[in-house]
C-alpha cells in the first residue's frame, strides 16, 4: 500500500469517534472541562518550559500527527479545492532559546486526487507564531524546507509544469506572474496569514526544457519566498549544472505586488553558459550561438498579463567562441560586454554599449535590433543597425600591423534556426578610406558557408599589404612588400568564399595609380604604373595599363600592357609568370636586356648602344618569389621587333640599316635576324648567341646575302669593270669569337653573270654554279678559300685583305676551263680607285679550245702573263710564254715564247673585228719552221706572220713572209729535184743548201690543221710555189705546186703566173704524211708556158684542210 494512503488511513483511524451516549448534565460538563483545561495548561506550560530549558526535541505521537494532517487537509481543500491532500511521516516539537516553538515535519508529501505523491519534502521546519499561539491558534511564521527536490518542465508551448518531487507534473502555471499569484493566494489562507518567509535549503531543481531540448539541474539551491504587507517576493540562488558538469551560479529575485499581476524580476549570473541564458530568455536567444560563460545582471518588469514590459541588463562574456553548431569551426574571442534594454512592445533591443575583444579583433558597438517573434516567445530573426567605433583587426601573426577603422555602420540580420548571418551592408571609415561590404555566413550541417564581398574607395599600397594575411602565401606577400614600392590603390573589391570541406576561395581586385613595381630585384622598377590587379582563387595577377622602366642607358621603356601573375599563391615558394610588353628605343631595350641576371649583350661582347631605332618586345618570364634569384631560376622567352634600325658601330666603317629585325631570346640563347643592308650590301640573316659556359664569347650568323657588284664595291673588292653583272644570293654562315671568327658564303650564282676578260672566262646569268668563299675575320680579315664551279669552269684560291680594308692579294692556284685552260692567277690590289694587278703566273692554254667570243673586251687592267705552255695546233705549242696585255678595247700586248720549246719568237696581240689578231716574228725563221714540225731543213732567215681570227674558236686567216732562208737536205725537195733531173741543184741542196731570197704564204689555220691557199719561195737557183692542206690529225699532206729551175732567168714569166713560178716549170703534188711523203711530178708540164699551166693544176683548196679519211681497218 502506498505510504500516503497508509498514513491517511492511520490518520482516519486515530480520529475521535462521535459520542453516542446521552450528554451529562451541564454543570458536570463544565466541571470536567475546567479540570481538563487546567491540566492541559499545566502540562503544556510544563512541557514547553521543559523543552525550552533542555532544548531536546519532542516527537509527537501518531494521533497528533493525524490531527495535524486533518487540519492541514481542511485548509488545503478550502484553498485550492482540487482534492489534493497532505500526508505527514512524522513531527518533532522544539522550543528554541528564544522560547519560540518550532515544529519539524518529516517526510511531507502532497498527494493528488489519484492518490499519487506529487510533492516529497524530506524535512520541513515550521516556526510557530507566538502571538497566534497565545490566542490559541497554531500559525506558522516561517517555513524552512530542507533537501527538497523540484522538477520543472517547460513544454514546447512555453508553459511550465511544476513537479515538486520525482513524480509526474501537477498543475501548469502559464507564466511567472501566475506563479506569484498562486503564492500570494497561499499566503492569504487564514492558517498562513502570519507566515512571512518560506526558505528552501539544499534544494535540487531539475528543469526539463522541451522547447530548448535541454535538461538543467540546480544543486545546493536556496529559495526564499517573502510575504510582506504589499509584496510577495521569491529569490533563488543555485549552482547550475548541465549534463552533470558544474558550470556556474545564478541568483534570481521575483517581486510581485499584492492584488496585482505586475511583477519585477532581476537575475544575477556568474559564469553561466551563454546557451543556458539564451534558452531561458527569448530576447537573448542570439547568445545561444556562443560557447562562453556570462556574468552580469538582468532586470525586467512584467505587466499584468505576465509578459515582459521592459528589460535591461549588463552582461560580461568571458573567453569562448562563436560556434552555432558542433560541425562549424569555432571563432574564438577573449571577452565581450554589452549593456542593453528591451522594448517588447515594438520588439526592439537597444544596444547601449557593447565591446568585443579577441586576439584578432577589438571593437565597440551600439545600435538597435528588431526581434521578429519576440512576443511569441520564439524569436525567428534579429535585424540590426549597428554603429561601429574603434574597430581594430589584429589577428596574431596574420597582419603586419593592426587594421584600424575609427567608425562605421553595420546592417545585418541574424536567423537562429538555422543559423545564418546576412550582412546587408557594412561601412567602415578611417580618414579618407571608405570600406563597404556585404555578405552571408551560414552554419551548414557540415560547417561554415561564408560569402563576403568588400569594397574600398582608396588605400595606399602599404596599407593594403598590411591587410594581406601574414600566413596567406607568405612568399608572395614578402615579394610584394619588397618589390611594390609605392602607389595608391582605388576601386578595391574583394571577396571571400568558404565552403564546407573545401579550400577557401579568395578574390581581390583593385586599380592602382602611381605605382612603382620591381618585377625582378636586379632590374630597374616600373615607375608611375597605372593598372589593375586581381586575386581569384589562388591566382594573383597585376595588369599594367601605363608605366615605364628607365634602364641605365637609352631613356624610358614603355611597359604598358605588361602582366604579372602568380598562378598559385599557396605554393612554396610561389612562382611568378611575367609578361613584359615594352616599347622603346633600341638602346634602352638592349640596356634592359643587359641588366642582371640576363647580361645578354655583355655575354655577346656588344655594347648596348650598338644600334639606333625602335624596339617592341614581349618578354615572358617565370621565376620563384624568393630573396635571391639567379639566371638558372628564371625561365624566360623574349620576342620582339626592332624597326628603323641603324648602326655604324656593329661593322666598323659601314652603316647597317634594317626596316625590321626580329629579336628572340630564351634560356638557350639570344638571336636577332631579318633583312637589311650593310652599306650597299643587302642581307637577310640571323645572329645568334647561345648561352652556357662553353659559349661565352661565341656567336654565329646564318642567312643569305645579296651578291652583286654593289656588294663587292661595299667591301672594296675591286674586279675589272663588267666582271660581275646581275644579282644573286648566297647562303651566309659566320662563327664569331671575340676579335675574329670564321665565315662562309655558298651560292649557285643564279642571276649573276661573270666575265673575266683577261683570261677569257665567263658565266651566263641563268647558269647554275657552285660558289664558296670562306675565311677568317679579324684585322685584317682573310679569305682562305674561294672556289667556283660553273660548267667546265673551276676556280680555287685564297684572298689576303689589307688591314685597312681592300684587296691585298688574291691567289688562284687553279683556274680551269674545260680542256683549254689550266692556269694560276694572282690579283694584287693597288688601293682604292686603282686598277688591280692581274698576273697569270703559270699553267697552260690551248688555243684550239677557246670558246668563241672569249677574246675579251671592255675595260680591264693590264694582264701579266707567264704561261708554261700555249697549245696552238696539234703539233705546235708555245712554251715559256711571257707577256703583258691589256683588254681595253680588246686584248692587246706583246709576248715572248718558244715554239715547242725550241725556237724563240716574239709576238703581239691586237684587237680585230672578230677577236684578237696575232703577229709573230722571229730572227730565225728556219728554227721556227723546224720547231713547229712543218719543215725541219730550213735554216736562218727572218719570219713575220700575222693571224686574223675568223670568229670560230681557233680559226685564223694567216699570212707569213720569210726572207734570206736556206734549205739543206730536204728530202721532199731533193726528190722533186731528182724527178726533174736537176743535178746541180740537187748537189747544192745536199751540200751548201739552196738559198731563197724570200718566201710568203697565205693560209688558214684551225684546230684541224692548215689550209694553204697560196705560198711561194724564190731564190736565184729555184722558185717553188705550193698550195693545199695539212691535216693535224695524222700529219696528212695534200699539197701541189710548181717548181721552176734557174729561177733568176725563168722568173721573167712570173709576171704572167704566180709568185715563185717561172715561165717554164714542173707541176708537182705531195701526198702521204709528213713522215712518209709521196712526191709526184708531171714532166710534160715543162712544155706548157706559165700562162697555160693552170690547165694542169688542180683547183686550189679552200682555206680549210681536208679531213683525214677514216680507216677501213
Amino acid at each position: 500500500m502506498p505510504q500516503g494512503q497508509r498514513r491517511a488511513e492511520i490518520s482516519t483511524q486515530a480520529s475521535p469517534q462521535p459520542d453516542l451516549q446521552p450528554r451529562p448534565p451541564r454543570h458536570r460538563r463544565l466541571r470536567w472541562l475546567l479540570r481538563i483545561a487546567v491540566l492541559v495548561v499545566v502540562i503544556v506550560i510544563g512541557g514547553f518550559a521543559l523543552l525550552g530549558l533542555t532544548g531536546k526535541p519532542l516527537r509527537l505521537p501518531v494521533w497528533v500527527i493525524a490531527e495535524a494532517e486533518a487540519r492541514i487537509n481542511r485548509m488545503i481543500d478550502s484553498a485550492i479545492q482540487d482534492g489534493a491532500s497532505v500526508a505527514l511521516g512524522g513531527a518533532v516539537l522544539l522550543v528554541g532559546r528564544d522560547w519560540v516553538p518550532h515544529l519539524e515535519l518529516q517526510d511531507v508529501r502532497l498527494i493528488n486526487p489519484e492518490g499519487k505523491s506529487v510533492v516529497v519534502l524530506p524535512e520541513v521546519q515550521v516556526v510557530i507564531d507566538p502571538e497566534g499561539l497565545m490566542q490559541g491558534q497554531v500559525k506558522p511564521s516561517l517555513l524552512r524546507v530542507i533537501g527538497a527536490q523540484v522538477a520543472l518542465r517547460r513544454r514546447e508551448d512555453g508553459l511550465f509544469d511544476l513537479v515538486l518531487g520525482a513524480d509526474v507534473a501537477g498543475p501548469a502555471p502559464g507564466n511567472l506572474a501566475e506563479v506569484l499569484n498562486r503564492i500570494e493566494s497561499t499566503f492569504d489562507l487564514p492558517a498562513l496569514q502570519s507566515l512571512t518567509r518560506i526558505e528552501a535549503q539544499a534544494l535540487t531543481l531539475t528543469l526539463d526544457d522541451r522547447r530548448a531540448g535541454r535538461v538543467w539541474e540546480v544543486g545546493d539551491g536556496q529559495v526564499t519566498i517573502g510575504n510582506s504587507p504589499n509584496e510577495v517576493s521569491m529569490s533563488l540562488g543555485f549552482g547550475v549544472t548541465a549534463g552533470g558538469t558544474s558550470l556556474a551560479r545564478a541568483d534570481v529575485v521575483f517581486v510581485g505586488q499584492k492584488h496585482s499581476s505586475a511583477a519585477r524580476i532581476s537575475a544575477t549570473v556568474t559564469e553561466v553558459a551563454a546557451q543556458d541564458i539564451a534558452a531561458q530568455a527569448p530576447v537573448l536567444a542570439w547568445l545561444g550561438v556562443l560557447d562562453a560563460p556570462i556574468s552580469g545582471r538582468i532586470s525586467a518588469a512584467l505587466d499584468v498579463t505576465g509578459r515582459f514590459e521592459t528589460m535591461e541588463g549588463t552582461l560580461n562574456i568571458g573567453a569562448g567562441a562563436l560556434q552555432p553548431t558542433a560541425e562549424t569551426k569555432p571563432v574564438p574571442f577573449a571577452r565581450a560586454g554589452l549593456a542593453f534594454s528591451v522594448d517588447p512592445k515594438i520588439e526592439t533591443i537597444t544596444l547601449k554599449d557593447a565591446s568585443i575583444e579577441s586576439k584578432s579583433l577589438r571593437v565597440k558597438l551600439s545600435g538597435r535590433t528588431n526581434v521578429a517573434g519576440l512576443n511569441s516567445g520564439i524569436p525567428t530573426s534579429f535585424t540590426s543597425q549597428i554603429q561601429i567605433r574603434d574597430l581594430l583587426v589584429d589577428p596574431e601573426g596574420l597582419f603586419q600591423e593592426p587594421v584600424r577603422f575609427s567608425e562605421g555602420d553595420l546592417d545585418m540580420r541574424l536567423t537562429l534556426q538555422p543559423f545564418k548571418v546576412e550582412i546587408g551592408q557594412i561601412s567602415l571609415r578611417e580618414d579618407k578610406t571608405r570600406l563597404l561590404g556585404k555578405g552571408v555566413a551560414d552554419a551548414k550541417p557540415s560547417g561554415w558557408d561564408l560569402a563576403l564581398d568588400v569594397k574600398l574607395n582608396e588605400i595606399r599600397h602599404d596599407r593594403l599589404l598590411a591587410l594581406w594575411p601574414m600566413q596567406l602565401a607568405p612568399k608572395t606577400r614578402t615579394w610584394l612588400v619588397n618589390n611594390v614600392q609605392r602607389g595608391l590603390l582605388f576601386n578595391v573589391e574583394g571577396g571571400l568564399r568558404l565552403r564546407p570541406k573545401q579550400d577557401p576561395l579568395l578574390s581581390l581586385s583593385y586599380e592602382f595609380a602611381g605605382g612603382d613595381v620591381r618585377f625582378i630585384s636586379t632590374m630597374p622598377p616600373i615607375k608611375r604604373g597605372y593598372g589593375y590587379s586581381t586575386i581569384i582563387g589562388q591566382t594573383y595577377t597585376i595588369f599594367l595599363d601605363r608605366g615605364h622602366v628607365t634602364p641605365p642607358q637609352g631613356g624610358e621603356v614603355d611597359v604598358a600592357g605588361s602582366v604579372f601573375q602568380v598562378a598559385d599563391i599557396t605554393q612554396k615558394p610561389a612562382r611568378a609568370e611575367i609578361t613584359l610588353l615594352t616599347q622603346s628605343g633600341i638602346t634602352a631595350a638592349l640596356s634592359l636586356l643587359d641588366e642582371p641576371p640576363f647580361r645578354f649583350l655583355t655575354k655577346a661582347g656588344f655594347p648596348v648602344s650598338l644600334a639606333e631605332g625602335r624596339a617592341v618586345m614581349v618578354a615572358k618570364l617565370a621565376l620563384p618569389l624568393q630573396a635571391r634569384v639567379t639566371l638558372d631560376d628564371v625561365v624566360f622567352s623574349v620576342t620582339g621587333v626592332l624597326s628603323q634600325v641603324m648602326s655604324d658601330s656593329l661593322v666598323k666603317g659601314r652603316i647597317l640599316r634594317a626596316d625590321k629585325l626580329a629579336l628572340k631570346a630564351d634560356n638557350t640563347g639570344l638571336q636577332i635576324g631579318g633583312p637589311g643592308t650593310l652599306g650597299q650590301a643587302a642581307f637577310d640573316a640571323t645572329w645568334r648567341q647561345d648561352f652556357g659556359p662553353t659559349e661565352r664569347g661565341k656567336s654565329r650568323v646564318d642567312g643569305t646575302v645579296d651578291l652583286s657588284q654593289s656588294t663587292l664595291d661595299e667591301f672594296s673588292v675591286t674586279l675589272p669593270k663588267g666582271a660581275v653583272t646581275g644579282q644573286g644570293t648566297g647562303q651566309l654562315h659566320m662563327n664569331l669569337v671575340k676579335g675574329g671568327g670564321t665565315f662562309q658564303v655558298n651560292s649557285d650564282l643564279t642571276g649573276i653573270a661573270l666575265r673575266f676578260s683577261p683570261i677569257g672566262l665567263s658565266k651566263q646569268p641563268n647558269a647554275r654554279a657552285a660558289f664558296e668563299i670562306a675565311g677568317k675575320m679579324g684585322s685584317p680579315a682573310s679569305i682562305d678559300r674561294l672556289a667556283l664551279q660553273s660548267g667546265d669552269v673551276s676556280i680555287e684560291g685564297s684572298v689576303t685583305l689589307r688591314p685597312e680594308g681592300g684587296l691585298q692579294l688574291a691567289r688562284f692556284p687553279s683556274v680551269k676551263s674545260g680542256k683549254w685552260l689550266d692556269i694560276s692567277v694572282d690579283m694584287t690590289g693597288n688601293g682604292p680607285g686603282k686598277d688591280l694587278g692581274i698576273a697569270i703566273t703559270g699553267g697552260r692554254l690551248d688555243l684550239r679550245g677557246i670558246p668563241g667570243g672569249s677574246s675579251g673586251g671592255g675595260d680591264s687592267p693590264p694582264l701579266q702573263v707567264a704561261l708554261d705552255r700555249v697549245q696552238v695546233t696539234e703539233g705546235i705549242s708555245l712554251t715559256g710564254l711571257r707577256g703583258r696585255f691589256t683588254t681595253t678595247g680588246g686584248v692587246q700586248g706583246d709576248f715572248t715564247a718558244a715554239v715547242n720549246g725550241a725556237a724563240a719568237i716574239n709576238g703581239a696581240l691586237a684587237p680585230d673585228q672578230k677577236g684578237t689578231a696575232i703577229r709573230i716574228t722571229s730572227g730565225d725563221a728556219g728554227a721556227v719552221i723546224a720547231a713547229s714540225g712543218i719543215f725541219s731543213k730550213a735554216r736562218g732567215g727572218s719570219l713575220d706572220m700575222t693571224l686574223h681570227p675568223l670568229g670560230p674558236s681557233g680559226v685564223y686567216d694567216g699570212r707569213a713572209t720569210l726572207s734570206n732562208i736556206s734549205v739543206r737536205g730536204a728530202p721532199i725537195l731533193a726528190e722533186l729535184l731528182n724527178a726533174i733531173s736537176v743535178v746541180g741543184l740537187l748537189d747544192q741542196l745536199n751540200q751548201s743548201g739552196l738559198a731563197f731570197n724570200s718566201a710568203e704564204a697565205q693560209f688558214r689555220t684551225s684546230p684541224q690543221g692548215v689550209a694553204v691557199s697560196r705560198s711561194s719561195a724564190v731564190g736565184a737557183s729555184l722558185g717553188v710555189s705550193m698550195s693545199g692542206t695539212y691535216t693535224s690529225a695524222g700529219s696528212v699532206l695534200n699539197m701541189e705546186g710548181v717548181i721552176s729551175p734557174i729561177y733568176m732567168l725563168n722568173s721573167i714569166g712570173s709576171i704572167l703566173t704566180r709568185p715563185g713560178e717561172g715561165l717554164f716549170g714542173f707541176n708537182y703534188s705531195l701526198s702521204g704524211t709528213a713522215s712518209d711523203p709521196r712526191v709526184s711530178v708531171n714532166p710534160l708540164s715543162i712544155l706548157t708556158p706559165g700562162m697555160f699551166r693552170e690547165i694542169f693544176r688542180a683547183q686550189p683548196p679552200s682555206r680549210a684542210p681536208a679531213k683525214p679519211r677514216e680507216s677501213t681497218r
